[in-house]
């Protein structure tokens, strides 16, 4: 009688525990969501941030006397590089994924020759690789075949914000500038701002 009146207790509980992480689980709800659409979920830098800057400043950087005059005296498109965005503002933003949205544009612009920069210590690794006697001949690729940089194309992402209240008003300047790599001159700088207004009920931030 005792054994069952255990058992009895053993099973009561663990339904009561059941019930209850069933009770304290929080509710899930997800969908999908066009990734071209804009969208504000906090005062942060945002993905649809970093797409409209990368945009507006490498349509600036291509309609510019500099692209011209090049092919001009080149008879040949140029060839550029991208140095990571830097970073001065106060608060975490993904500048890589800037970096890598400026590079989209500028491939897919067709206008001018891009060198994977992050790419070259690895590609020298497998170019040593395939020099070491490992790969067959016919399909080894030779060391000092790689093109250089005509250019880089380099700059900042700073920030500065007011509140006042509810109100809180952010603004995003980006940078960039474009330099002749053999005799170091600017021949092009641009800037685009991005200023993002947001309201809260409470009174401060």
């Amino acid at each position: 009688m005792r054994n069952s009146k255990i058992k009895t207790w053993k099973v009561f509980a663990s339904l009561t525990l059941g019930l209850n992480l069933l009770a304290c689980s929080p509710g899930f709800e997800g969908t999908y969501s066009d990734p071209k659409k804009a969208e504000i979920v906090d005062d942060k830098w945002s993905e649809t941030d970093a797409h409209k800057v990368a945009g507006s400043l490498i349509n600036q950087v291509l309609t510019k006397p500099w692209l011209t005059q090049f092919e001009a005296v080149k008879k040949q498109k140029p060839i550029v590089i991208v140095d990571e965005i830097a970073n001065r503002t106060d608060e975490h933003i993904d500048t890589k994924a800037l970096t890598e949205a400026m590079t989209d544009e500028l491939i897919n612009a067709g206008k001018v020759r891009f060198v994977n920069g992050e790419k070259r210590k690895q590609i020298l690794e497998e170019i040593k690789y395939q020099n070491s006697g490992t790969t067959e001949a016919k399909t080894r690729k030779s060391l000092g075949k790689q093109i250089g940089a005509d250019f880089m194309l380099s700059g900042a992402i700073s920030s500065s914000v007011h509140t006042q209240e509810g109100l809180k008003t952010v603004t995003y300047q980006t940078a960039l500038t474009l330099t002749d790599l053999e005799t170091a001159e600017i021949v092009w700088s641009g800037k685009e701002e991005i200023k993002k207004r947001f309201n809260r009920s409470s009174k401060s931030w």
